[in-house]
């Protein structure tokens, strides 16, 4: 018989709970089936609630929960893998941060549940898979504000920033579907892309996925300037 593993798993730089089950995914792939893991988060009931919603949809086991100064320790026994059949389409048609950012928000918690996830990326939204891209808030308060929110959004929420989250999609599997002429226009090339694997396509293949999809999300759709 297999020797069941504990592990201690400190995520409390976080608020948002699909981080933290990432982090725990990440943890639990190499355990055996009942192996626990302790998890450190902050104390936030929205974050725990998220949490047990997680591992019930997931086979996992919540154990138990402490409280005690501003953090919660959460217990989780690896399960059964559950199957999960819904499938979910988010089309990226910008690349500006402050309509990029919740888009990719639910792609992400639709990932660690373990969702069919397809993201696409057309017209400017292509942009945010080129390297070392910066993702920058819209309008003439773009330059002057995009810093201080993103110094928000990482030490203050731990969000991830748009390339960041794409990485993450990534490592849960999601599949990324590429707009060919949308590349050509903002000038985006393949050798240049921050993902390994994805599909060229154009906009019947997005109306066949979201046809096909139980969940459908939209970024503001807007036409840049290339």
């Amino acid at each position: 018989m297999a020797t069941q593993e504990r592990l201690l798993l400190d995520v409390r730089g976080t608020w948002k709970p699909y981080r933290v089950a990432h982090e725990v995914i990440k943890a639990l792939r190499p355990l055996d089936i009942g192996s626990v893991v302790e998890v450190i988060t902050k104390d936030d009931q929205g974050l725990r609630n998220d949490l047990g919603i997680w591992c019930r949809a997931t086979g996992h086991e919540l154990l138990g929960t402490q409280l005690g100064q501003g953090e919660a320790r959460v217990l989780i026994r690896k399960g059964e893998p559950v199957r999960n059949d819904r499938t979910m389409t988010v089309i990226m048609s910008t690349a500006s941060l402050e309509a990029a950012v919740y888009p990719l928000d639910k792609a992400l918690a639709g990932a660690v549940l373990g969702v069919d996830v397809s993201v696409v990326f057309e017209g400017a939204g292509v942009r945010l898979l080129q390297r070392g891209y910066r993702s920058r808030l819209s309008g003439l308060v773009g330059s002057v504000f995009t810093s201080k929110v993103e110094q928000v959004m990482k030490k203050e929420i731990g969000w991830p920033l748009p390339q960041e989250s794409i990485l993450i999609l990534q490592d849960l599997g999601a599949h990324f579907y590429l707009c060919g002429p949308s590349m050509v226009g903002y000038g985006v090339h393949e050798q240049d892309l921050i993902i390994g694997e994805y599909t060229l396509g154009a906009v019947i293949t997005w109306a066949d996925l979201l046809a096909r999809a139980d969940i459908q999300i939209y970024s503001k759709a807007q036409f840049d300037k290339p």
